[in-house]
């Protein structure tokens, strides 16, 4: 009966929706899911799409995937999650098996083989650790929200209320410093699995912001090119700590992910990237966008 009611709702939505883009079409979805009109929301789902030539954003594709288990089209849910294990490496995989939406897949035999896929390693999540890197992530990103409310236009004269916040940053970016290195030293670099994806790009983002130590920036540089290669680490962020341990030690950098402050014109640069012609090439071998 489910299965009809798709069919038809299907086709009364692909009436309706003609003609609109990807955007107009999930926010569609988005709002049929919210008001629990699964099926609505699934068709919705699938005919962007088809819009977008068969592709989609992992949050979109994850969001569908519950729009078809409410909707009860298991297997256009683990088609879903599949393409989003196999293609994206974008599932995590504790807000996977925590999420209420997907406790019907559990039981069937190709919720281990997706498990399998995303955590070949059987790495095993440790939440309190999860919540430290969090917390610090948190100060790191506040103070900096801070920081920008009050900043000045370049060329002027800082605040003191600027001066100020910036010294209990510097103050924070080293005592987060601290406790990374102390994690990173001893459980090496977690990864998605074991803390969650925002954990795990706290590593780096502390690390990216400890230019008043080089040398420890070009130490964690090392471990993150091996977290990289094992899976643990984006290449993306790996892309801004290498071109930022090259801009502090005065050379050129690789990807043209940093600027800097110009002091003739007091505007922001891209610092000189080595070799850009082919510089698009290689951010693309990172996953950045083109320049």
């Amino acid at each position: 009966m489910k299965k009809q009611t798709f069919i038809l709702v299907s086709i009364l939505l692909t009436t309706s929706v003609k003609g609109q883009g990807y955007d107009s079409l999930i926010r569609s979805a988005n709002t049929f899911f919210e008001t629990n009109e699964y099926c609505k929301s699934s068709a919705a789902y699938s005919a962007a799409f088809t819009a977008l030539g068969g592709k989609g954003y992992a949050p979109d594709r994850y969001k569908a995937a519950k729009a078809w288990v409410s909707c009860g089209n298991i297997d256009s849910a683990f088609f879903q999650l599949f393409k989003l294990a196999d293609k994206t490496k974008l599932l995590e995989l504790h807000l996977l098996t925590t999420d209420k939406y997907f406790k019907k897949l559990h039981t069937d035999s190709r919720w281990t083989n997706l498990l399998y896929i995303i955590n070949p390693n059987n790495e095993i999540y440790n939440d309190s650790l999860s919540k430290i890197l969090l917390a610090i992530r948190e100060k790191d990103q506040q103070h900096r929200t801070k920081l920008d409310a009050v900043r000045r236009p370049y060329g002027t004269e800082p605040s003191d209320e600027f001066k100020a916040l910036l010294k209990i940053g510097m103050y924070n970016d080293s005592v987060n410093l601290i406790a990374v290195v102390s994690i990173i030293d001893k459980y090496g670099w977690l990864s998605v699995n074991e803390v969650g994806s925002k954990a795990n790009s706290t590593l780096w983002l502390v690390i990216q912001h400890a230019d008043n130590d080089v040398g420890i920036q070009e130490k964690y540089l090392l471990i993150m090119r091996e977290a990289v290669n094992n899976g643990k680490a984006l290449k993306t962020e790996l892309a801004y700590l290498e071109d930022r341990v090259l801009k502090n030690q005065g050379k050129n950098q690789i990807y043209g992910t940093q600027s800097y402050l110009n002091e003739n014109t007091n505007k922001l640069e891209l610092w000189p990237v080595d070799g850009p012609t082919n510089l698009n090439i290689r951010r693309e071998a990172m996953g950045l966008q083109p320049m």
